[in-house]
């Protein structure tokens, strides 16, 4: 994998899976959208496409990876998750990244941000 896309996935997964236990650190869902931790907010990360390539004399001439970002919250503000996610999209991405979405779900009573982003690879 190239070196922008690692370390887009370590700065994430630092907000996830802290190595201090006293740290707060972001739960994840199991089982991607099946099971849901038992806390006010939660996250789901999805990273593993590559977009369609730039093609030149009949071979590939650059690559990108896209992927997603989901936070899902019982508040609004979404418990400072929201800046800390931006935060890591920006400094890693730079403007490849958008705010797909902001809807509160009311079967789940659950607010929930979905970002996309694009890496180069």
């Amino acid at each position: 994998m190239p070196e922008e896309y690692t370390s887009l996935v370590t700065a994430l997964k630092s907000l996830t899976q802290g190595e201090d236990p006293d740290v707060n650190t972001l739960p994840m869902a199991e089982d991607e959208w099946y099971t849901r931790p038992d806390t006010v907010s939660y996250g789901i990360v999805t990273m593993d496409f590559e977009v369609p390539s730039l093609n030149a004399d009949g071979v590939k001439a650059d690559r990108a990876f896209e992927g997603s970002v989901h936070l899902f919250s019982m508040v609004r503000n979404g418990s400072g998750w929201v800046a800390l996610i931006t935060a890591v999209l920006e400094e890693h991405c730079g403007a490849c990244w958008d705010l797909n979405s902001h809807t509160y779900e009311r079967e789940t009573g659950l607010f929930h941000w979905e970002w996309t982003f694009q890496v180069m690879g």
